[in-house]
């Protein structure tokens, strides 16, 4: 079991010293790496795939003991590195000051993102055989090329619903009083830019995908008009409670 964890370690700190590697590109991306073109920057990609290499799966299970063993390995190994950078420091862990965190409350707009998802997960659930019977038309004409372009729709609706909602939270985490903060000494709240600049750009894919289906998909029309009169009202609401958000540059993708 150690020996798991210290090739993890091992692993992790060896790939560190690639001088190609972008610092943080991970932290503002949207995790859909079969789709990154940026996985060769990324130290959380190219650890991941190495640590699959050494993986024995040969079916489902195995490969859910594989991704559950990764989480406890990486959960491990992060206070193992946290614990060495204490020691150096001269910190004692097991004397630092409790520090009561204040209770965030979810603004209208996170509410409003997060019923996006669900309403969206419902809705492809409930069209999933009107849908499939599109592709079925689709198959019989042999249109290949909107075949493809109706399945990476459906891919990206599926992949942001939740995604946005996941966004939008995490840009709201103590927003006002690190708007306030003149000093900001550690760019706290670039934290909150980051992530509510992916949030704009799934927001943005999602109508992409969303207006596919819209010259279709005419019996669902009043549906799709909806979602995209919600995504374009969250995007406006993003613009005005982050100002100049989309001049924030993610590491890796906007330098």
């Amino acid at each position: 079991m150690n020996s798991k964890k210290e090739r993890y370690k091992r692993t992790m700190l060896d790939l560190a010293k690639n001088e190609d590697l972008v610092s943080g590109i991970y932290n503002y991306c949207d995790r859909w790496c079969e789709r990154c073109t940026k996985t060769r920057k990324c130290l959380t990609y190219l650890h991941e795939q190495e640590m699959k290499e050494g993986a024995d799966a040969q079916n489902s299970d195995d490969e859910n003991q594989h991704f559950w063993e990764q989480i406890r390995l990486a959960w491990e190994v992060t206070m193992e590195l946290i614990e060495e950078d204490a020691d150096r420091l001269g910190i004692d862990l097991n004397n630092v000051p409790e520090i009561e965190l204040p209770e965030h409350i979810e603004t209208p707009l996170e509410v409003r993102a997060k019923d996006y998802g669900f309403k969206m997960h419902d809705w492809l659930e409930k069209n999933r055989e009107y849908i499939a019977e599109k592709a079925e038309q689709l198959v019989m004409i042999a249109d290949e090329a909107l075949i493809v372009k109706y399945k990476d729709a459906l891919e990206v609706l599926q992949w942001y619903y939740f995604f946005i909602g996941t966004k939008v939270h995490r840009a709201h985490l103590d927003l006002e009083e690190r708007q306030n903060d003149p000093e900001d000494e550690y760019s706290v709240y670039s934290d909150n830019l980051g992530s509510a600049k992916i949030a704009i750009i799934a927001i943005e894919r999602s109508m992409d995908a969303l207006s596919v289906f819209y010259d279709d998909f005419k019996e669902r029309e009043d549906d799709i008009l909806g979602f995209l009169a919600e995504l374009s009202s969250l995007k406006k609401q993003l613009l005005k409670t982050f100002p100049g958000v989309m001049d924030f540059k993610r590491p890796g993708f906007d330098d």
